[in-house]
């Protein structure tokens, strides 16, 4: 059993324990509140080799803008733009999630820092408050091929449309009658 001088001594340590706690739990708070507010303000910008895709995202990797150089029709299908977007998009929402680790690197490093399961076994640690989720990122799709480079889409000769030999009539020529004339008889 502990006598009163002990029990004074403990009771002090632990009152000195739960002080540096709710100072360094302040701290991370009022960073955590700064750190947001810079977040919230951060964009991620990534653009294409040939700088004909540039795609701006806000904080949470949202499409904030895209903008399409005067060129970036030419010599590519719409897949090949709509997939050159695609990846153009994540190395920008990359690019944003690595400054929001970044802004939120001080607040997580736990080195020094007092838990609440030191002092109070079983109780839930504030470690996990302030840890920011990483999530794994499906790999970029292969890059468009170079098979259509040899000519503009706009300009590309118009291509024979075959159609399958039918019986019926062409669903363009409506029988060799116009559907204005036939009245109630459809």
């Amino acid at each position: 059993m502990l006598d009163d001088d002990q029990l004074a001594a403990r009771n002090a340590e632990l009152r000195g324990t739960l002080d540096n706690l709710m100072r360094e739990l302040k701290q991370r708070t009022d960073g955590l509140r700064d750190a947001q507010a810079a977040i919230a303000a951060m964009t991620g910008v990534a653009s294409s080799p040939d700088g004909n895709v540039v795609v701006t995202v806000d904080s949470t990797g949202v499409l904030d803008k895209l903008e399409l150089g005067p060129r970036a029709f030419e010599r590519v299908t719409p897949e090949q733009l709509a997939q050159t977007i695609t990846q153009v998009a994540r190395r920008a929402a990359g690019n944003v999630r690595d400054q929001v680790n970044a802004q939120m690197a001080p607040l997580t490093s736990e080195e020094g820092m007092v838990d609440l399961p030191d002092i109070v076994p079983g109780a839930p640690s504030l470690k996990d408050i302030f840890k920011v989720e990483q999530r794994d990122e499906p790999p970029p799709p292969p890059p468009p091929s170079d098979e259509d480079f040899g000519s503009s889409v706009l300009r590309r000769e118009a291509r024979p449309v075959q159609r399958a030999a039918s019986s019926e009539p062409d669903d363009d020529d409506f029988g060799g009658s116009s559907i204005m004339g036939r009245g109630n008889n459809w």
